[in-house]
């Protein structure tokens, strides 16, 4: 262990979801801080959901942008929330760990192989002055939709903690904190199994707000809110054996705080990017496709044979207001277009249900009640109806290939994880459905992939 002491603080933040002027407002913080105390350690440190897929910037590069940004904003180490992850699946963290220089930590959630995700890492050493802090990342399973959606395992977080202080201190690390996206609940339980082994875990994932920290036995928990609201600072001091807290308070990010130029210079450079990949032609629409969430529609249509054709499936079956969210004009598409009329993160997806299951999902994606719901992720848009592909649906009988569904016979379904998610109330829980997702890519990505492959599209006759 090192003798020398060392105070150093920490600022952190977190669920900041998006917001890019008070991320630039946070960064001329942080930086205000290192320059009035050159003398003092002064580490950034983020808890997750940096992403956020109705910002137009986040939307359009998968999360990346954000992480450019909070870069350039000076963080030291984030730790991965749900923001990118549930939308994109793991592979999405290759993305974003070339796009930054500091570590994105992930401990917990595994690949199918039982690795870390490639881009992201399960802790990391920082130098803070002469002392060593180690820093172990966790994120919450979300109801076990990483483990459902992505086969990823999840390890218990209070013996991995353990092992992986062990480790960290073996390396060098003088003393060991949890930066958390498990949310305060996950952390109350977390200090209980860790006093003795880590001080202090920074949360996020809820969005509490907690300006004094919240202590459990010896661990202290903190939480800055959401929306860059606010900035927390912790003030620590290592006294050769042990990590004191000093100080520990939230600061509000006011509006008269100017955002860092050097954010803005980021956006606009991400923005230049994105302007060029953004118009290239994908394709040309022989014809206009209308939307409506309504009555059968060309757009919704052709989202259905899209998935029915990627996905190798006997139907394709999509809500219109998954699909798009506006109809396709005729002559060439350009990706910009392709992209603002087709703005959900939702993936393609694959299912095998019975032909009786089958039935009473079609059945309720054609209830007009359902059909008119608005829900929020859709930003004031309705569902609409089912649309198929290889199917036809008319009072109440679904013929597929022209033929009755037969009640006990398998089918292969392609769809999203809008419909194949059974909070959306197209299925049942109980039937147990195994889907495959195709991740990392969404929708608008998949249709790229098949106007291109096409060249020439018409609405279906």
């Amino acid at each position: 262990m090192a003798a020398t002491p060392q105070r150093i603080r920490i600022l952190h933040s977190n669920d900041i979801h998006g917001r890019i002027a008070g991320l630039a407002r946070i960064a001329t913080l942080v930086k205000r801080e290192r320059e009035e105390h050159p003398e003092l350690p002064i580490l950034y440190l983020d808890g997750g959901d940096i992403e956020e897929s109705s910002v137009r910037l986040s939307n359009l590069t998968r999360g990346v942008g954000m992480h450019r940004l909070l870069a350039v904003a000076g963080c030291d180490a984030a730790t991965i929330g749900n923001g990118g992850m549930m939308r994109y699946g793991y592979q999405i963290l290759k993305e974003y760990g070339e796009a930054v220089h500091f570590p994105e930590l992930l401990a917990n959630m595994r690949t199918p192989e039982g690795a870390v995700p490639e881009g992201a890492l399960p802790a990391t050493i920082l130098q803070a002055g002469s002392l060593r802090l180690g820093i172990i990342g966790l994120t919450d399973n979300l109801n076990n939709i990483y483990t459902e959606f992505f086969s990823m395992p999840e390890l218990p977080a209070g013996p991995l903690v353990r092992e992986l202080t062990t480790e960290l201190h073996q390396q060098g690390a003088e003393v060991v904190i949890v930066l958390s996206h498990l949310g305060l609940p996950n952390d109350r339980n977390l200090a209980l199994e860790l006093q003795g082994i880590v001080p202090l875990i920074i949360g996020a994932h809820t969005h509490d707000l907690l300006p004094e920290g919240e202590q459990i036995g010896e661990v202290l928990i903190a939480q800055a809110g959401y929306f860059a609201q606010h900035l927390g600072q912790i003030d620590l001091f290592w006294d050769g054996s042990n990590l004191h807290v000093e100080q520990i308070q939230v600061r509000t990010v006011e509006e008269e705080v100017p955002p860092a130029p050097e954010i803005q210079i980021e956006v606009e450079r991400v923005e230049a990017e994105m302007e060029h990949h953004l118009n290239m032609i994908v394709g040309i629409m022989d014809k206009p496709f209308d939307y409506s969430e309504e009555h059968e529609c060309a757009a919704a249509n052709l989202m259905a044979d899209m998935l029915r054709e990627r996905m190798s499936a006997d139907i394709g079956m999509v809500t219109a207001g998954i699909s798009f969210i506006a109809g396709i004009p005729a002559g060439p598409l350009t990706r910009k277009m392709l992209w603002e009329i087709c703005p959900w993160p939702s993936n393609p997806a694959i299912v095998e249900m019975t032909g009786e299951q089958l039935l009473a999902t079609v059945r309720r994606g054609y209830n007009p009640q359902k059909a008119a719901e608005r829900p929020r992720p859709l930003r004031g848009h309705a569902l609409g109806f089912f649309h198929l592909s290889g199917a036809s649906y008319h009072d109440g009988e679904l013929l597929i290939a022209g033929a009755p569904v037969e009640a006990e016979r398998i089918y292969r379904i392609a769809s999203t994880d809008n419909e194949l998610n059974a909070s959306s109330n197209y299925i049942d829980s109980t039937w147990g459905l195994k889907p495959h997702y195709d991740v990392p890519v969404i929708l608008r990505e998949a249709m790229e992939e098949y106007i291109g492959k096409h060249g020439h599209v018409s609405p279906r006759q």
